[in-house]
């Protein structure tokens, strides 16, 4: 076991507690994003850029060249894959942030990744198994090196859940049950991480698997029951799989599932629901179980839809993008569908939030934003209407690219960079004032206390004459060598990291910066 110095913060952003479906635009890639995921973006020129928890805006991963995609479902941290099959595990340094992406040249050729149980498991397109187990101790990630999995070949997709039964005992037994999809479409199961695996029976021609329901070719979807010691209808002897049984449902195209809630998609571009609804506070939530399909009536041409937070979102083909509510007690085929956006041409969501990309190829975002899901900039918790992601931003100084721990933001027109990302690279130092003001208070005996937060760079200008720039981030206040100076827009901080007016700095230190929207890239110049 080697033990990783880098807490992987990242993962707790990707791995949301249900599976997190993707719909990737097959379009001609526009204003310079070729694909993106629910938490990242790749740019024409094969940067990634990844945002949420520490980052609450899209922030290009450095040493990453010709990015295809990342799979986002691993424990052991996001796996990268670049176009020529490459896989990187990327992670992220616990005092600096600072972004690393490892080469793991066992996982050539990756085709699917899933996490559960602290294991985290690998598929190849040669049908190799590997896995890597991961453990925390003091809030360090140590994970083992992904080894090949003994006795499987042939794999294509993993899935997998938690089970219980009070077989044989008075007190309930737990286990995980991972699930393998192999190329020739039958299923197996094993709840001793693959010790021993068995055929799923009465399966075969799957192309999807979703936990415990599987779409065969001829889109006829199949199930069998997750044992739970609180029913003892799904239990069966040595933890065996329940005979899966048939929906029933017409032609599928494909499923959805949350662990919760199924939406599947008819070949006719239909849209039928069963599952739970919920209601309930968080504290009082109830789960209303609705066993028998409904085909829902309001809304037609889908072609991709899934559970976000306590909402059903379903694109359709019109390129409108539809939300109805999930928080009933029972759902009913003429469910109100509410046009959430429109001209949207592919959609990517997770647990409690999507991200959707428009005609135009700008992303957007909708839903619970407490940990920056949505890129744009704030950790408000949540917002009911579609915000933009922040366009991704790469600073160049002397034809370089900076790496930055958390991406440029832009507001009002002007760019902000993070405090200590760029200004010492071009010979400034900053230093930290704070100043504490002491006064009588109106009451007899009492004081008020007036606390000012100040940032000073220091370096020279272009004339050789010193300079000193000081910021008051409590009051706004900006001086150059103590004369006052009115910003437009004024330095700010998001969740501790302060972000300081980059063409302004620039500039004053004697820099020529050039602005070329088209790339998204700032040129910055120094002699």
């Amino acid at each position: 076991m080697f033990k990783r110095s880098l807490v992987l913060l990242l993962s707790l952003i990707l791995c949301l507690g249900t599976a997190a479906s993707a719909f990737a635009s097959d379009s001609a890639a526009k204003n310079g994003i070729k694909n993106f995921g629910f938490n990242y973006l790749i740019k024409n020129d094969g940067s990634l850029w990844l945002w949420g928890g520490v980052r609450s805006v899209p922030t290009q991963v450095p040493g990453v060249q010709d990015a295809k995609t990342v799979y986002a479902d691993s424990g052991a941290g996001p796996l990268i894959q670049t176009t020529d099959g490459s896989v990187y595990l990327l992670e992220t340094a616990r005092t600096t942030l600072e972004l690393t992406a490892t080469p793991i040249p066992e996982l050539k050729d990756l085709v699917a990744a899933f996490s559960l149980n602290q294991k985290t498991y690998a598929v190849l397109k040669d049908g190799s198994l590997w896995v890597s187990t991961q453990n925390y101790d003091h809030s360090v990630l140590e994970s083992t090196p992904f080894a090949r999995v003994a006795g499987v070949e042939g794999a294509a997709d993993i899935s997998g859940y938690y089970e219980s039964s009070r077989l044989n005992e008075t007190r309930g037994v737990s286990w995980v049950r991972f699930l393998l999809l192999k190329q020739d479409g039958t299923v197996w199961s094993t709840t001793d991480d693959f010790a021993t695996v068995t055929q799923v029976p009465g399966v075969d021609g799957i192309t999807q698997l979703e936990q415990n329901y599987a779409l065969n070719k001829e889109g006829s979807i199949w199930t069998w029951p997750v044992q739970n010691e609180y029913e003892p209808e799904t239990y069966s002897a040595d933890k065996r799989i329940v005979p899966a049984v048939m929906s029933g449902l017409p032609a599928i195209a494909s499923m959805s599932y949350n662990g919760l809630t199924m939406l599947a998609i008819a070949r006719d571009a239909g849209l039928w629901y069963w599952g739970s609804t919920v209601t309930g506070s968080s504290d009082g939530t109830t789960y209303h179980e609705q066993a028998v399909p409904i085909h829902f009536t309001g809304i037609r041409n889908v072609t991709a839809a899934g559970i976000v937070e306590r909402s059903i979102i379903a694109l359709t083909a019109e390129g409108k993008l539809y939300a109805a509510s999930n928080e009933t007690e029972a759902m009913k085929a003429n469910a109100a569908f509410d046009v959430l956006a429109s001209d949207v041409q592919a959609v990517s969501y997770a647990g409690r939030f999507c991200i959707f990309q428009k005609s135009d190829g700008n992303l957007w975002g909708w839903g619970v934003n407490k940990d920056a899901q949505l890129g744009y900039g704030d950790y408000e918790f949540s917002h009911g209407a579609p915000v933009a992601v922040q366009k991704p931003i790469t600073i160049k100084l002397n034809g370089e690219t900076v790496p930055l721990t958390n991406g440029a933001i832009t507001r009002g027109g002007q760019n902000f960079v993070p405090l200590r990302a760029l200004f010492g690279k071009m010979g400034a130092t900053v230093d930290y004032k704070w100043t504490t003001t002491k006064t009588p208070a109106a009451v007899p005996g009492g004081y008020t206390y007036k606390v000012d937060k100040e940032i000073i760079i220091a370096g020279e200008k272009a004339d050789g004459t010193t300079l000193n720039i000081t910021f008051n981030t409590v009051t706004g206040a900006v001086s150059v060598n103590g004369k006052a100076v009115t910003l437009k827009e004024p330095p700010f901080i998001v969740n501790g990291t302060t972000y300081l007016p980059l063409r302004f700095i620039s500039e004053q230190l004697g820099a020529n910066v050039q602005w070329l929207p088209e790339d998204g890239v700032i040129a910055i110049t120094v002699s």
